[in-house]
């Protein structure tokens, strides 16, 4: 290892992918011999909370993120961030490698043109915002403009500049989506985790098996409907409970008459993880029910969170979870439908439980899949 790697972080907020912040920074701190590490403080005291044990060759730096949840407050954001990143390029050099755990859309033309003017090696790492290639978006004219370059076979991206997503299905189903140099520029890795090796595990025996929904439940129609549609398929099963554990973005009112059950005060707030892993922890079923057709292009954090609970998992079959299950089989069942899933309470001893956790925790950790990753940069020379 004998470059630096510069970790900007100008975006996070709260505890929002906390555990993807932690690994992959700490998967970073493995291939490279130095890591600058910049965000504001707060998500630099979450992040190490996370990591509990931070690794000697991180190195802090401020960054300020404005936490305001207003529509000022996002254009600040937006602003602010912006001069963050250019500062970063100018303060770097050349040996520097620049990793942009969020690639902020709106300051994609600036980030390209700066890179190629100075001589930059930059990745710049995409989340859900990809889906948006083929769905319809709500964002700004400059992100939406950042898409179009994407598809526009004319447009070159700077040599040094390179993009990331959270794993090779990701990359795969860019192709259609995007134009061939632009899809060339892509590198992707799988979703780390900082796994707790010593689990509790506490069953209620009561005769109800808990199955629960992890994650943020959000209005967004698709999801929503597939939820609705379970909660009443389950109304016939008196012996089976279902739970939503996470931020809730919905009427709490209406949930509970569908007979969803959610954490209380979690529908203002955020959960911590503490609450999360406690409330986990009795469930007898994590459930996935993401739309099919969706998770194309982009990875799911809260199928690690389920992996580490060591709870058996039933989830749609969609690309994102199909490549995972193919690598991990043991962590549960994949189904068609709805209806599939509700017919399995019917005779649950067809799922083997006896996974063996530790070695697939050891597979998913940061250690493991930086080994895979290293060999993307070598290629590059950005090692």
């Amino acid at each position: 290892m004998t470059k630096k790697l510069i970790y900007v972080d100008n975006l996070s907020k709260g505890t929002v992918h906390e555990m993807y912040n932690a690994s992959s920074l700490k998967m970073f701190s493995e291939i490279y011999a130095e890591v600058i590490y910049y965000t504001s403080r707060p998500v630099k005291k979450n992040t190490f909370r996370v990591l509990k044990n931070k690794p000697i060759n991180i190195k802090y730096k401020f960054l300020p993120i404005i936490n305001w949840s207003t529509r000022a407050g996002d254009y600040l954001t937006a602003f602010i961030s912006t001069l963050t990143i250019c500062y970063v390029l100018f303060k770097s050099n050349k040996k520097d490698v620049i990793f942009y755990n969020f690639a902020p859309l709106w300051t994609f033309s600036v980030i390209n043109a700066l890179t190629k003017l100075l001589h930059r090696k930059v990745i710049l790492m995409f989340h859900g915002e990809l889906e948006y290639l083929y769905e319809s978006s709500p964002m700004n004219f400059f992100s939406m403009k950042a898409l179009k370059r994407m598809k526009n076979e004319k447009f070159i991206p700077s040599e040094g500049l390179y993009f990331c997503v959270l794993g090779e299905v990701i990359r795969r189903n860019l192709k259609t989506h995007i134009s061939k140099k632009v899809h060339e520029k892509f590198l992707s890795f799988e979703h780390s985790y900082i796994f707790r090796q010593d689990v509790k595990l506490n069953k209620v025996n009561d005769g109800i098996i808990r199955v629960g929904l992890i994650g943020s439940l959000r209005k967004e129609k698709r999801f929503l409907e597939s939820i609705m549609k379970f909660s009443k398929l389950l109304k016939f099963k008196k012996n089976v409970k279902l739970f939503s554990i996470g931020r809730v973005h919905y009427d709490k009112n209406v949930l509970n008459q569908e007979g969803i059950n959610i954490i209380s005060d979690s529908d203002i707030r955020s959960l911590t993880r503490t609450e999360m892993d406690k409330a986990i922890s009795k469930l007898d079923y994590i459930l996935f029910l993401y739309p099919k057709d969706g998770y194309k292009l982009r990875a799911s954090g809260a199928l690690y969170d389920a992996i580490d609970s060591e709870k058996p998992i039933l989830a749609l079959k969609n690309d994102y979870f199909n490549e995972v299950f193919t690598e991990h089989e043991d962590i549960g069942c994949l189904f068609e439908n709805e209806k599939e899933i509700a017919r399995f309470f019917n005779n649950t001893e067809q799922l083997n439980l006896n996974t063996d956790y530790k070695i697939i925790k050891q597979k998913l950790s940061p250690t493991s899949i930086g080994l895979k990753f290293k060999k993307e940069l070598e290629k590059i020379d950005f090692l």
